[in-house]
């Protein structure tokens, strides 16, 4: 080797690691794996771990119904039955960067029934969690109820409230606290798609997880305030709430007009208070979707 390819040869190196020193100083995150590749292993990770383990089932059988269960994993050495005999199994769909959609199945776990409705998966929600890892770790929880927006939180997660039931009307303590009696609780357990994916700052990239939810109570939302419920401005219910009808770069979740006609979507959306959206010219668009 002549002294100038020695040069060049040392220079390259220096330059490759000073490269990989910037990518690490700037967060650099590697491009994610193929949703099709990593969604099988993570299914077969989720269906191994239901196998291999049972949940603290009695301890919801024998509860009182204003008491507060922490979600344990148990081993099947007593003789339990399986979580995976337990569940029922959803599929949701997953879009990629490329907008093609990838369906995942998630395995939902009742625990306890509760006694009244059911929130979408766009509702504000008054819960109790806990968040596990498959290796039976805790990365989050709550025990004390807070209210959380569910077009905030994980797909996963959101994509639970349906399977909740809340409580009776709370009754109000002496203190001024409430009680919460007949709440619902139910575990979700899902793939890294419908988690945080590739995403390591909460958890470790790639991994599948479990949410235990207690739901005491929810309201309906409607973000932009247009009359318009936000889980009826998914249009097509893939569960991304990212229709733009206007194409003005606001959501219609977020977007006081939703055609941008100059008429407010709540002046148009059901002014005859039917509960029908209102299509004035007949063509099957209605009219705070419909700017002609």
């Amino acid at each position: 080797m002549n002294k100038l390819t020695h040069f060049l040869a040392i220079f390259g190196i220096l330059i490759l690691l000073a490269s990989c020193q910037e990518q690490q100083r700037m967060g650099f995150i590697a491009p994610p794996r193929d949703y099709a590749d990593q969604l099988a292993v993570d299914n077969d990770s989720l269906i191994s771990f239901m196998k291999q383990w049972s949940y603290n089932h009695e301890a919801y059988s024998n509860a009182a119904s204003d008491e507060h269960i922490s979600f344990t994993i148990d081993s099947l050495k007593s003789g339990k039955t399986p979580i995976y005999d337990n569940v029922q199994e959803f599929t949701f769909k997953v879009k990629d960067g490329n907008d093609e959609y990838h369906d995942h199945t998630a395995y939902v776990l009742p625990l306890r029934e509760g006694v009244g409705d059911s929130p979408t998966v766009a509702d504000s929600v008054f819960i109790t969690y806990r968040g596990m890892l498959l290796n039976r770790k805790i990365f989050d929880e709550r025990t004390s109820p807070m209210w959380l927006e569910t077009l905030g939180v994980v797909k996963g997660f959101s994509a639970l409230m349906p399977y909740l039931k809340k409580a009776a009307v709370p009754t109000i303590n002496a203190d001024g606290t409430y009680s919460f009696s007949g709440f619902g609780s139910a575990a979700i357990l899902m793939p890294s798609a419908l988690g945080y994916y590739n995403d390591s700052r909460a958890v470790p990239a790639y991994s599948p997880l479990i949410f235990a939810v207690d739901l005491y109570t929810f309201n309906p939302t409607d973000h932009d305030g247009d009359s318009v419920p936000t889980s009826l401005e998914d249009l097509n219910g893939d569960g991304y709430f990212d229709e733009d009808t206007d194409s003005d770069g606001i959501p219609d979740f977020r977007d006081v007009d939703d055609d941008n006609d100059g008429i407010l979507t709540r002046d148009e959306y059901d002014v005859n208070n039917d509960n029908v959206p209102d299509d004035s010219d007949g063509d099957g668009i209605p009219d705070y979707l419909d700017n002609n």
